[in-house]
């Protein structure tokens, strides 16, 4: 992928736009972004209706148990308006950053259907007006833990920002989402550990793999 220079706030969309496979990436990108939209909801239904198991996490029991929902909200929600305000001028980077939240996305489907799980013990409900909105019911969900989708949703963001102090930002928010997670007993340690791992990997695949094709 490339970086080019232009006057304008959207100029380098004249210069992607008119590449066929980069049309094609972004319209498909934009039409699995909306079917996820229409799906999730029926599958968190399937993930909360069936049993789990219950981890026993000696770490979290180094931690105290707080409500911190408007702290993680506020820290994951400027990161994602702010890099999708920053991003949308450079059409590669956009289009990399929606394909990489689209494969980890589908790729916590898979890995929490193999890996049903409980809540913590202690466990308090996070409330998030925004995902409530794509859940039937507007009901909250507990069960969508290995790996942590909050997680991976700030790391979307720091990978594929470029160097600079929003990038700081977001590594910084990562960290703090992080352990605010595990304080009001969200997720396990190993689904806080296992969403960098797995973004970068969507990441890589993302930009040196299908941004090679433009």
């Amino acid at each position: 992928m490339e970086n080019n220079s232009g006057t304008g706030y959207f100029s380098q969309w004249k210069i992607f736009w008119p590449r066929k496979n980069f049309r094609f990436q972004f319209i498909a990108a934009v039409a699995l972004l909306i079917s996820f939209m229409i799906f999730v909801p029926y599958f968190f239904d399937f993930v909360e209706a069936r049993s789990g198991k219950i981890i026993h996490d000696p770490f979290l029991d180094l931690l105290p148990v707080a409500d911190v929902s408007w702290m993680i909200f506020f820290f994951l929600y400027f990161g994602v308006v702010s890099w999708l305000v920053t991003s949308v001028r450079t059409p590669d980077i956009l289009l990399a950053g929606m394909q990489t939240y689209i494969l980890v996305t589908f790729l916590r489907l898979c890995t929490i259907t193999l890996f049903p799980l409980e809540p913590p013990a202690g466990y308090v409900p996070l409330t998030e007006p925004f995902v409530q909105f794509f859940t039937n019911g507007g009901k909250i969900i507990s069960k969508d833990l290995f790996f942590s989708g909050h997680m991976t949703t700030i790391l979307f963001c720091y990978y594929n920002k470029k160097k600079g102090l929003l990038k700081t930002i977001y590594l910084l928010s990562a960290i703090a989402i992080g352990i605010l997670l595990m304080i009001q007993r969200v997720h396990y340690t190993i689904d806080i550990i296992a969403a960098p791992l797995f973004t970068w990997l969507c990441f890589l695949f993302a930009k040196k793999i299908l941004g090679k094709q433009f």
